[in-house]
């Protein structure tokens, strides 16, 4: 499930996941993107993984779609959790897509990494 933060940003976007990802919940981020992108050209992301359960293949494939073609219009992704297996999925991503800059924090960090999306 992913729910939708409110940032104090109209460049950056704020997620929290837990559980598995369904098509419903790309799609409410998806809706939610275009909203900001009516008023920003790039945006910068927040997540808050507090479990991850996977991710449908509906699901996969509507992220994919909306992604690729996007991918550019994001600056910077923050990832909050308390797992190093997190750490090590963001920097395997960050070299991934180079033209996205990537940190991790962990959970007490939070208030750290929204100050960071929330930089120009």
């Amino acid at each position: 499930m992913i729910e939708l933060i409110e940032i104090a940003s109209s460049k950056a976007i704020g997620l929290r996941i837990s559980g598995k990802i369904e098509e419903k919940d790309i799609k409410l981020v998806i809706d939610a993107v275009n909203e900001k992108f009516k008023y920003e050209e790039k945006l910068a992301i927040y997540v808050e993984l507090v479990e991850f359960g996977g991710i449908s293949m509906k699901a996969l494939i509507e992220d994919i779609k909306f992604a690729f073609p996007n991918l550019k219009k994001f600056t910077k992704k923050a990832v909050v959790s308390d797992k190093s297996w997190h750490e090590t999925l963001t920097e395997i991503s960050d070299k991934l897509f180079p033209f996205i800059e990537l940190k991790h924090f962990g959970i007490e960090e939070k208030e750290k990494a929204l100050l960071w999306v929330m930089e120009k």
